[in-house]
């Protein structure tokens, strides 16, 4: 009989160099820890294998094949994975520390009445999609699309992360078995009309979790397994997010129904294919009709051109102002109010921390809207920018997505009927 696998305490070192900080996360396989990797002295986090499966020989084998699988995949929206090994016989990983809260949190906003805009929403279901689809590309489904498995970090960057669920694409399913979480799981998985996990079935769950983040509400009430068989067994009746939301623009019922839809083959074909069928809905809907001034910052030609074709593309019609340095830029400002000013963090004159303290000891500019993008900034910098009111930092290279998005959630635009 197997000893019972001891799970490190606050301060203890895993495998000699792995410092634990604090436990910051419990899954159906693993126990996750902040910790510190004493060797190159950085902060990490660390997924060590239950107690519970710790002594089994499969699960042992199906966390390396996580860890495996998540070191194949480079992107800017999946959390990276630095190392494996293995701690008092219970496997490990070691693994990108993304600050921050899950999904999880995020969709609480909902429940206190208090929900985000359609476009923060759209933002991050963007970078979801991004991270997933990179996912795909290297063969491998993820399995377990959740709230709890997409991390929110700073500077708007969103992380997906756990794929303790995953099949590769083509290999073998474990027979007669469902795993996943009831209300993001493709229909085909439970009626067993499809034996292996497929991109398909990420794109089921990504459909279920967009329409979940746009309304706050599940398509199909799915809540427990048992729930999940009798929704299941034959197409239930799913409910339309337009009016679930009221500003939700109708244009987007008909892409969350097609990624929702109970035959595999009826939905989008890749994730990239959903993401680019939401960005369409958006950018259908009737454009605001009020044109905005916007003043752009930055010392970077090419950086210029390309915020001012982003910004003019998403609010079409409005005036947009390019300036070379802080000094120009504060001056500008001063003389005839903008609606967003988006600044680079560093540019000669007057840097965008200086800018942004600047323009909030105006008293007609302290509410204006400010985007910070940099090069080289980071968290820091962030939790500067945002005890000073700036609204949203961005690293380059710019995601022109993120960018409107933020830019929309800045200017607190709802979007108009379609």
């Amino acid at each position: 009989m197997n000893e019972p696998v001891h799970m490190p305490q606050r301060g203890e070192r895993i495998d000699g160099k792995y410092r634990v900080v604090r436990e910051i996360g419990v899954g159906g396989m693993g126990v996750v820890y902040e910790a510190v990797d004493e060797s190159l002295d950085r902060e990490v986090a660390i997924k060590l294998v239950a107690p519970t499966f710790a002594t089994f020989a499969e699960h042992q084998e199906r966390i390396q094949q996580e860890a495996k699988a998540m070191a194949a995949v480079r992107h800017e929206n999946v959390v990276r994975i630095y190392s494996i090994g293995e701690h008092r016989g219970a496997p490990y990983f070691v693994m990108e520390l993304v600050p921050g809260k899950d999904l999880s949190y995020w969709l609480e906003r909902y429940r206190i009445g208090d929900p985000p805009s359609v476009d923060e929403a759209l933002g991050i279901i963007d970078q979801i999609c991004r991270g997933v689809g990179a996912i795909h590309a290297q063969g491998i489904v993820h399995g377990d699309i959740k709230p709890g498995n997409v991390l929110l970090g700073p500077a708007f960057r969103v992380a997906v992360t756990d794929f303790g669920l995953f099949r590769a694409m083509g290999g073998a399913a474990d027979e007669g078995l469902v795993v996943g979480t009831p209300a993001y799981i493709a229909p085909e998985i439970v009626r067993g009309t499809a034996t292996v996990a497929s991109a398909r079935s990420d794109i089921y769950a990504m459909g279920v979790l967009a329409f979940q983040m746009l309304t706050g509400e599940l398509p199909v009430p799915i809540r427990t397994h048992t729930e999940m068989f009798k929704m299941h067994r034959q197409p239930a009746t799913r409910r339309v997010a337009s009016e679930l939301r009221a500003d939700l623009p109708p244009a987007f019922d008909t892409v969350l129904g097609m990624a929702t839809q109970h035959d595999p083959a009826a939905r989008p074909e890749s994730m990239e294919a959903l993401r680019r069928a939401l960005l369409a809905a958006r950018q259908n809907v009737a454009s605001q009709s009020a044109s905005m001034r916007i003043v752009i910052a930055d010392d970077d030609p090419d950086f210029l051109a390309l915020i001012s074709e982003t910004l003019g593309f998403a609010f079409p019609g409005s005036a947009i102002e390019c300036v070379t340095d802080g000094t120009s830029a504060l001056t500008t400002l001063d003389a005839r109010r903008a609606d967003l000013a988006v600044v680079d963090l560093d540019m000669p004159g007057m840097n965008g921390i200086e800018l942004t303290a600047a323009v909030r000891a105006k008293p007609g500019l302290r509410d204006l809207p400010i985007l910070v993008v940099t090069a080289r900034g980071g968290a820091p910098d962030w939790q500067l920018l945002q005890s000073m009111g700036a609204n949203g930092f961005l690293l380059k290279p710019i995601d022109a997505y993120a960018l409107i998005a933020m830019a929309r959630r800045a200017l607190r635009v709802a979007p108009a009927s379609a």
